[in-house]
């Protein structure tokens, strides 16, 4: 006879198997539990750590040194930075520090640094204003040398800045809108009058009239006399105005002008200041 096969027991491996399934579920299970045990108590190391550096007195600022301020008083510095003497430099987001200084319109850059273990160093960048930018209704907008309006006026500083008039709010350049051709007319005299031996100085000008019929007219010196230099063409009526200016150097008879025009560079009109009014008052050149 032959033999009768060996049946398998297929029940026994399943138990096996199952078995075999569970420890290792188990296992991973321990593992997992073990690494985020390990992963809390390390975070509650980091967080201890961190409480005890950025509250132990051995990082306490003892020494602030605050620079590149003109306006702004360090004492202003220090509360628009929000921090002070005692305050501890582990404690300080530099970035967030940072952003708080650049939150003053008067402030146009910063940086912020430690000094391990008790010193903090803070440099700002403060706006240069350009020109008062009169609105109306006593209302009025600080522009830098850039061109870019970075403040409300406030009352304060206007006798000091030229004032320029004649420009409303859709002249200004903001976000996504260019400025208008009568605001880049003004911050291209400006510049001008920014370069050397220009014959319209900054500390000269006081005021610079935009009209939208005529274009630009500077008024200059403590007298106001008026320089009517229209649309376009400045560099070369500046550079007309230069030979006219020094030819009124020469010119006593000149010398007393309130008016000169130079809407047309090749016919210079002057207007003398007289108490009254005659043809010899105007004089062209």
């Amino acid at each position: 006879m032959k033999p009768k096969p060996t049946r398998t027991n297929r029940f026994r491996k399943n138990t096996q198997a199952r078995r075999a399934l569970l420890r290792g579920r188990a296992v991973f299970a321990i593992k997992a539990l073990l690494g985020a045990l390990m992963l809390v108590a390390t975070s509650a190391a980091f967080i201890l750590a961190y409480d005890y550096f950025t509250q132990t007195r051995h990082f306490q600022a003892r020494r602030i040194v605050v620079t590149g301020q003109q306006r702004l008083s360090r004492q202003q510095v220090l509360e628009i930075a929000g921090v002070g003497m005692q305050t501890n430099i582990l404690s300080v987001n530099l970035a967030m520090t940072r952003q708080r200084l650049l939150a003053n319109a008067w402030i146009a850059d910063a940086t912020v640094s430690r000094e391990i273990p008790s010193g903090l160093h803070m440099h700002i960048r403060e706006e240069v204003p350009l020109a008062l930018l009169e609105m109306g209704s006593d209302e009025g907008f600080l522009i830098n040398v850039d061109g870019e309006v970075f403040d409300r006026w406030d009352g304060s500083d206007g006798d000091a800045l030229p004032r320029v008039q004649g420009l409303d709010h859709a002249d200004l350049p903001v976000a996504g809108r260019p400025a208008s051709e009568a605001f880049r007319a003004v911050m291209t005299l400006f510049r001008i009058a920014g370069e050397k031996n220009s014959p319209l100085t900054l500390s000269g000008i006081r005021r610079i009239r935009m009209d939208r019929e005529i274009g630009a007219t500077v008024y200059t010196g403590e007298d106001n006399r008026a320089v009517k230099l229209g649309f376009g063409r400045y560099r070369e009526k500046c550079k007309a105005l230069e030979h006219l200016m020094s030819r009124l150097s020469r010119d006593s008879r000149l010398a007393r002008y309130r008016v000169i025009d130079l809407f047309d560079v090749d016919r210079i009109v002057i207007t003398l200041a007289s108490a009254g009014s005659s043809p010899s008052d105007h004089k062209e050149v």
